[in-house]
């Protein structure tokens, strides 16, 4: 094994932080994400009911698109926009999303969106945040964006998972059934061990200029939500 292939290897389970590779992004994409999605359900009801006529969102660590493809399917008057560090993943988004005219990807970083200030309805993120070097940044980032009034939701593995919902999501991975107990190891250890919990997530919110925010978990699922307003 080369020098490279080898740093690469350390850095998929020791740093979240790391860009994905190709190869990552493409495995995420088909194995994992539908069951990410399958999370969304539990709160994007509430999220879209509350989006104004035309509003244009902002998803940040949008990966391949599959948020945006669902939601537009339910709202086609939104205008969305997805970005993303990894080039692959936003391809991966524009093609999935070639038949919605409203929405459009762009590699960014999280914690710099290439965006002024106040010019997004919403902002919402998926399973994005443990794999940002400064999550607060990253949050006042997402907030900088928004109108005043807009909304901020944040879904996240949450560290203080219960095994059961562990081991329920990582089900719905579409891998061998054999691989399972394999998975739910590496989930619970590098993926929700690495992230946040109900704490830290509270700690998070409250630095930034929000309104009316609150810090759930999210019943039946290894995750987080953490919702609020940006102050008027």
């Amino acid at each position: 094994m080369s020098n490279t292939a080898r740093t690469r290897r350390v850095a998929l389970f020791n740093d979240l932080t790391a860009r994905y590779s190709f190869a990552e992004a493409w495995a995420y994409d088909r194995f994992v994400a539908p069951a990410v999605m399958d999370v969304r359900d539990a709160v994007v009801d509430d999220y879209l009911a509350d989006l104004p006529q035309g509003a244009r969102v902002l998803e940040v660590g949008c990966g391949g698109g599959q948020l945006a493809h669902a939601v537009i399917e339910q709202r086609a008057d939104l205008r969305w926009v997805g970005v993303d560090a990894s080039k692959d993943q936003i391809e991966r988004a524009c093609g999935r999303n070639a038949g919605h005219q409203s929405a459009e990807f762009v590699v960014g970083d999280a914690l710099a969106l290439p965006f002024a200030d106040q010019c997004f309805d919403a902002t919402v993120s998926i399973a994005s945040i443990k794999h940002w070097a400064d999550q607060s940044k990253g949050l006042a980032e997402c907030v900088r964006v928004l109108r005043a009034g807009g909304q901020l939701s944040v879904v996240e593995a949450d560290r203080g998972c219960r095994f059961n919902d562990a081991r329920a999501f990582v089900s719905r991975w579409r891998l061998p059934k054999a691989m399972r107990p394999l998975n739910l190891a590496m989930f619970r250890t590098f993926v929700a061990g690495r992230s946040i919990d109900l704490g830290e997530a509270r700690s998070l919110m409250s630095e930034l200029p929000l309104t009316s925010w609150e810090v759930s978990r999210i019943r039946g699922t290894p995750a987080l939500l953490m919702r609020g307003r940006r102050l008027r």
